[in-house]
C-alpha cells in the first residue's frame, strides 16, 4: 500500500509558519484556487498575436511564490500541423494568477533575438523548459536561432557569423540576453568561459534549463572546448551571472578543472543546477555513465566557493526516518534537483539489481526523429534497457544535514519506477529540433521528476508496482505532507485514467488523464502547477496547464 511507503515529519519539513506570506493581490487568487484546479491555459487558448493557431502541446510548467506561471508550448492551426514548413508555432509564455490571467509572451518563434543581434536573426526554437525565480518574476529560458552576429575575424580577415544559442531573461519588460556563445568576440568578452579556460574561450552550448534567483542571477551549465596536446577536448561546468550589472562576467561555481571535494580527481561531469535564495545545488560526478565518486553539492553563489556535500556516491541510503538501510549505498543520482533555498528533493538509486524495460519508438512528434528511431531500432522499433530495481525520491534539509526517503521502488514496494524515458535528439541533416538534446544525435534519455516546498512536503512522479494478473503499472503524481505535526503517507495526487471533467470542464466529454507532468519548480509557497494531456473514448484529445493552491502536498484536489 502507498500508505506504507514513506512519511515526512513536521520537524523534517518545517511548518506552515515558515511559508512565505502571499503577495498583496494574491488573496483573491488563492481563495479561487484553493480546493480546486484552475486552468492556466488549454487547447482553447491562442498565443498572443497568433489568433489563427491554438495551443495543443505543453511541457511541464514552473511557478513562483506569487503565482506567476511560466511554460513552454506549441500551437497550430485547427486541423493542421503548424505554420510554414509544417512546423507549429513554439515559444514560452507566462500567466500571473495573482494580477492578470492574460497570457504574455516571453519568447516565441516570430520574435527577433535581443541584442547582441546585428543580423536580424529570429528565434527558431526554445530547446528547453523555462524556469522562474522563486521570489521574483524573473524568467530564464534558452533560445536557438541562426547566427546573431556578423563580424570580421581578426585572425583571418574574413566575415564570420556566430551566436546560435543563448540564455534569455524576462521580467515584465523586453527580453534580454543573459548569456550566449559569443564569448570569443572581443565586444562580448563578458560572455566568455572564466579562467582557467584560455582568454576568449566561448561556450558551445548551455545544456538543460537555466535557473533564476534573487531577481538578478542566472545559474546554468555550460559546455566548451579547449585544445589539449593539439586535440580538441570537451569541458563542462556550472556557472552563474549577475544580469543586473551590465557586462558582468560569467562566474564559475565548479567545472572539470575542480577537484571533487575530498578526492584527488576532478569532476568529469556536471548537471544543470538549481538556485534559490542566493545558493546553488548541482550533481557533479567523476564518470557520468558509471560514477565511482562525487554526488550532490550545495554552495553559495560566489566565485569557486567551497562545496558542501548533500549526498555522495557510496554513502548509506536512509529510510523514511533518516536511519541508514543495511547494506544499501548510493550508486546513482539524478540530474534534476528541486530546491527551495533550504530543502532539496532528488532521485537516487542503489544496489546492483536491474530489470528490463522495453522502449518503443514514438509515434507522435518530429517526423525526422521518428523515422531515425525506426531505422536504428529496425525492424520493430523497440529496444530494451536496464534500470535499477532500487530507486528512491529523497528529501534533504541543508540546515541540519538530514536526508529522508520519501518513496522507493523495489521488491514488495508500492512503486516500480521513477524514471521516464523520451527519445530526443537531432537527426543527421536536420537543422534544429524541438527538444533539449543540444544538437546531439537522437537517443533514449531518462529523467525523474520531483518538486519541493519545505513547509508543505514533496510532489513527485512515479509508476506504481503492478499487481500480477490484476493491474498493469499506472503512472501519476504523488505527494507527501504533514498535518498538525502528524506524519503523513504518500498519496495519489493525479493518475492516468482519472476523470478530467473535474479538472477542466472544457475538455471533451468522457476525457480521462493520458499523462501528467510536473517539474522541479512546479511547487512554490502553496502554489502547484502541472501539465495534463487527456483523451476520451471517441479519440478526441485535450491538454493544458493547471494550477491549485494547497496547505499540504498530500491534499491536492481530487480528479477521481
Amino acid at each position: 500500500m502507498l500508505a506504507s511507503i514513506a512519511v515526512l515529519s513536521l520537524a523534517a519539513c518545517g511548518d506552515l509558519t515558515q511559508a512565505r506570506a502571499p503577495a498583496s493581490g494574491c488573496s483573491v487568487a488563492i481563495r479561487e484556487a484553493s480546493g480546486k484546479w484552475i486552468t492556466v491555459v488549454n487547447n482553447a487558448y491562442t498565443p498572443p498575436g497568433v489568433a489563427d493557431k491554438n495551443f495543443f502541446s505543453y511541457n511541464q510548467p514552473a511557478i513562483n511564490s506569487n503565482g506567476r506561471v511560466a511554460f513552454r508550448a506549441r500551437a497550430k492551426a485547427p486541423g493542421g500541423s503548424g505554420g510554414s514548413g509544417g512546423e507549429p508555432h513554439r515559444g514560452v509564455w507566462t500567466v500571473d494568477l495573482c494580477s492578470s490571467p492574460a497570457l504574455r509572451t516571453v519568447l516565441d518563434t516570430s520574435m527577433a533575438v535581443p541584442d547582441p543581434n546585428n543580423t536580424g536573426a529570429i528565434f527558431n526554437e526554445t530547446p528547453s523548459i523555462p524556469r522562474i525565480d522563486m521570489s521574483s518574476p524573473l524568467v530564464a529560458t534558452r533560445g536557438n536561432s541562426p547566427p546573431v552576429w556578423s563580424y570580421i575575424d581578426p585572425d583571418t580577415g574574413l566575415e564570420t557569423r556566430a551566436g546560435t544559442t543563448g540564455i534569455f531573461t524576462w521580467t515584465d519588460g523586453p527580453l534580454s540576453t543573459g548569456a550566449n556563445t559569443l564569448g570569443h568576440v572581443q565586444e562580448f568578452s563578458h560572455f566568455q568561459v572564466p579562467v582557467p579556460a584560455p582568454a576568449g574561450t566561448k561556450f558551445d552550448v548551455f545544456p538543460g534549463s537555466p535557473s533564476a534567483t534573487n531577481g538578478k542571477y542566472i545559474a546554468f551549465k555550460g559546455n566548451y572546448t579547449v585544445e589539449e596536446n593539439g586535440v580538441p577536448a570537451g569541458k563542462t561546468g556550472v556557472y552563474f551571472r549577475d544580469i543586473s550589472i551590465p557586462y558582468s562576467p560569467v562566474i564559475a561555481i565548479a567545472d572539470t578543472t575542480t577537484l571533487i571535494p575530498g578526492q584527488a580527481v576532478t569532476f568529469g561531469s556536471t548537471a544543470p543546477p538549481s538556485a534559490a535564495d542566493g545558493r546553488i545545488v548541482f550533481t557533479g560526478l567523476d564518470i557520468e555513465e558509471a560514477p565511482t565518486m562525487g554526488g550532490i553539492y550545495v554552495a553559495p553563489l560566489a566565485d569557486r566557493p567551497a562545496l558542501v556535500a548533500i549526498s555522495l556516491i557510496g554513502a548509506p541510503v536512509p529510510d523514511g526516518s533518516g536511519a541508514p538501510i543495511a547494506s544499501a549505498f548510493f550508486t546513482r543520482f539524478g540530474e534534476g534537483l528541486a530546491f527551495d533555498g533550504r530543502y532539496v528533493a532528488f532521485w537516487a538509486a542503489w544496489g546492483a539489481d536491474t530489470r528490463d524495460v522495453v522502449l518503443t519508438c514514438p509515434t507522435d512528434g518530429n517526423k525526422d526523429r521518428i523515422a531515425y528511431c525506426l531505422d536504428v531500432y529496425a525492424p520493430n522499433g523497440t529496444t530494451t534497457v536496464q534500470v535499477p530495481v532500487n530507486q528512491g525520491i529523497f528529501l534533504h534539509d541543508t540546515a541540519n544535514g538530514k536526508t529522508l526517503m520519501v518513496a522507493r521502488s523495489g521488491n514488495g514496494e508500492g512503486f516500480q519506477d521513477f524514471l521516464y524515458w523520451v527519445y530526443s535528439g537531432r537527426p543527421p541533416g536536420v537543422g534544429h529540433t524541438d527538444d533539449d538534446s543540444d544538437g546531439e544525435p537522437p537517443r533514449w534519455r531518462s529523467s525523474a521528476f520531483a518538486a519541493v516546498d519545505g513547509s508543505r512536503g514533496v510532489l513527485f512522479k512515479g509508476s506504481r508496482s503492478p499487481i500480477p494478473g490484476v493491474t498493469v503499472p499506472s503512472s501519476g503524481i504523488y505527494g507527501t505532507g504533514f498535518v498538525n505535526g502528524a506524519l503523513t503517507d504518500v498519496v495519489p495526487a493525479m493518475e492516468e485514467g482519472d476523470l478530467v471533467g473535474t479538472l477542466d470542464a472544457s475538455a471533451p466529454q468522457g476525457s480521462t488523464v493520458l499523462s501528467v507532468g510536473i517539474e522541479r519548480e512546479g511547487v512554490r509557497n502553496g502554489w502547484v502547477t502541472l501539465t495534463v494531456s487527456a483523451i476520451n473514448p471517441a479519440g478526441e484529445s485535450w491538454a493544458g496547464v493547471y494550477a491549485t493552491y494547497v496547505r499540504a502536498l498530500n491534499n491536492l484536489p481530487q480528479t477521481r
